[in-house]
């Protein structure tokens, strides 16, 4: 009997490992590995690439020049069946890191817009949910860093079909202490692969 092996394209940008964000990724993956998934974990700050040098020669073939770790991020997009983002929640918007990444994208922007030859289909589009995580208790401080995912998700066309965020931890691992904060994490990723596995 054959079993379709499905990837899970984690991202992770926190610059602290087993910090507040990778903790509540790591339970949303662990629904998703239970369900048979394979998890390509990306920690984006143990990566070595360049900001975006708006040099636009990505324009011509939708290819980035820039020739760093980056070059090896991509195919994954492309690879994987499904994506999920945790970002801890920096100044009220994504970390430097996120951003930084999220930038980098800009040869996908041209493939899709200037070339009309996107790498992933308008009609293939990959499901992704965004994670994100900050000290403040404020109900719109996620707010911004959701809307920027919005439309980095709907440029490189991935589909995103749902959010969780969380406020008022801001120690490295002091979400680990809360057994309701995981579980909404675990339930996430459950609901999310259940609803892909519907469709």
């Amino acid at each position: 009997m054959w079993f379709l092996l499905r990837t899970l394209l984690a991202i992770s940008p926190s610059p602290r490992r087993g910090g507040n964000s990778e903790t509540l990724l790591q339970e949303f993956c662990r629904a998703a590995e239970e369900k048979g998934w394979t998890i390509d974990l990306v920690r984006v700050n143990s990566l070595n690439f360049k900001p975006c040098q708006a040099c636009d020669a990505c324009a011509k073939d939708g290819i980035c020049i820039l020739k760093d770790d980056m070059q090896d991020i991509y195919p994954k997009f492309i690879e994987s069946h499904a994506l999920v983002i945790a970002s801890p929640v920096t100044f009220a918007s994504l970390n430097a890191q996120l951003k930084m990444f999220i930038d980098r994208f800009q040869c996908w922007w041209n493939a899709k817009y200037t070339l009309q030859k996107p790498f992933i289909p308008e009609d293939a589009k990959h499901p992704g949910f965004f994670i994100c995580v900050g000290a403040l208790q404020n109900k719109a401080y996620c707010e911004n860093a959701l809307q920027i995912i919005k439309v980095y998700f709907h440029n490189i066309n991935h589909k995103l079909l749902g959010s969780l965020s969380l406020r008022g931890y801001d120690a490295k691992g002091e979400i680990a202490g809360d057994p309701a904060a995981l579980q909404q994490a675990y339930q996430a990723g459950k609901d999310f692969i259940a609803q892909i596995d519907s469709n």
